[in-house]
């Protein structure tokens, strides 16, 4: 999956989130933003799967802009996406297996090796002792790890993940950078916002992009 931001801005109320960004990801490999808290990298994340479009410019994935796709279009973008967004976004009255298992009941998988695939990714981000609860009983941390499992669930083509150890300490951080690195040995790409330089660190490969008030540096 490859993406390309052709002098992309998005706007608030007059005011420039992301300012005039061009750059390439062709969907191998790891891409990390950096920059301090409203530099810019949430907004260009979103973009990336058509959550925002650009005020200015041109998003394209795969050759295709995301101005010009339908909702049907970018549902079945995001079938080929695995995200994972700051605030989690887990289903609330959903237990934690029940949100993991969750993508593989979209995608018709047969419920025992759903099941058996779900509690294979929770055991792998040690995080199979918290199954049974609900999201609201779960520290910050352990929601960004169910968040994580469920981007994960489908071994989707790209991993977008935005500040996925935000509130992780450096083992956790090390667990979590391990997994993404699993999936990306297995061929998926990954674009990853982060303030911590461990968790970086983790990444020297990486093409690095920095972001200073929306402006890429």
């Amino acid at each position: 999956m490859e993406f390309n931001l052709e002098r992309v801005s998005v706007e608030y109320n007059g005011i420039p989130a992301v300012n005039n960004v061009t750059l390439s990801f062709d969907g191998k490999g790891v891409m990390v933003l950096t920059g301090a808290t409203g530099a810019g990298k949430t907004t260009l994340l979103k973009m990336l799967y058509g959550s925002i479009l650009p005020t200015n410019g041109s998003v394209n994935i795969d050759g295709i802009s995301t101005s010009k796709m339908s909702r049907g279009d970018l549902r079945v973008l995001r079938r080929n996406l695995g995200v994972v967004q700051q605030n989690c976004r887990l289903v609330s009255d959903y237990t934690v297996f029940e949100n993991v298992l969750m993508p593989y009941a979209v995608a018709g998988r047969k419920r025992l090796e759903a099941e058996a695939s779900t509690m294979a990714l929770l055991t792998d981000l040690n995080i199979s002792y918290v199954k049974h609860k609900l999201p609201r009983q779960l520290s910050g941390g352990e929601q960004h790890l169910v968040a994580l499992a469920r981007a994960l669930a489908m071994k989707p083509a790209m991993i977008i993940a935005d500040e996925p150890t935000g509130t992780l300490d450096d083992g956790t951080t090390n667990e979590v950078a391990a997994a993404l690195q699993r999936a990306v040995g297995e061929g998926a790409g990954l674009i990853v916002s982060t303030h911590s330089e461990h968790f970086r660190s983790k990444f020297q490969d990486a093409t690095q992009i920095h972001l200073i008030e929306g402006v890429v540096q």
